[in-house]
């Protein structure tokens, strides 16, 4: 009977060995991911707060006065096909308008806005704002048979720059390919100051 007794305190006493051994095992697991947790949870408020102090676009506000009065004046711009002319250095055609209106005080503190009009002084009359980007296809005729000799399909740019005392208004076709002899159709173009 002794014989028993001793492997059975032998048993137990590996038995709570091994179980003190896992309950070990377990807690330091248990500490281990308690301390990963914490490090993930500093991480995560590290990455908000930097996020959070990151510097965003500023934009200016300004009090919005009832009262205010603006000048606005609108100029009738018209450029007829002989009034056209081409800088062969940029491959554009351009015109140059003298502008009095637009003063050093429009140029600096105004608006400036130009429009093409088409179909003017019709019901049908619209306005695209510039810079404007079309679309055109143009036939070259024969001129004994009147039958069609070429084709051209393009792209048509028309924009403006302006200064003060002037606005000159650009006209450029893809792949700055003209024609020969060939100048851009009149344009009718509504000038917008505000000041």
């Amino acid at each position: 009977m002794q014989f028993f007794k001793y492997i059975y305190l032998r048993i137990s006493k590996k038995s709570s060995n091994f179980a003190r051994k896992i309950a070990k095992e377990r807690k330091q697991a248990t500490q281990n991911n308690t301390h990963m947790k914490k490090y993930l949870s500093i991480c995560l408020m590290a990455i908000i707060a930097c996020m959070a102090g990151c510097t965003y676009p500023t934009y200016k506000t300004y009090e919005v006065v009832e009262d205010c009065q603006f000048n606005k004046k609108t100029i009738e711009l018209i450029v007829t096909e002989d009034k056209w002319d081409f800088d062969e250095s940029t491959g554009q055609f351009f015109c140059h308008f003298n502008v009095p209106e637009l003063t050093e005080k429009v140029y600096t503190s105004g608006e400036v806005s130009i429009n093409r009009e088409y179909n003017s002084g019709t019901k049908n009359a619209y306005q695209v704002a510039l810079p404007e980007t079309s679309y055109k296809v143009e036939n070259e005729y024969d001129e004994t048979t009147g039958e069609v000799v070429n084709t051209f399909y393009y792209q048509q740019h028309v924009d403006y720059a302006f200064g003060v005392n002037f606005v000159e208004v650009f006209y450029t076709i893809s792949d700055y390919f003209y024609p020969s002899n060939w100048t851009p159709e009149g344009m009718r173009f509504r000038l917008q100051l505000t000041y």
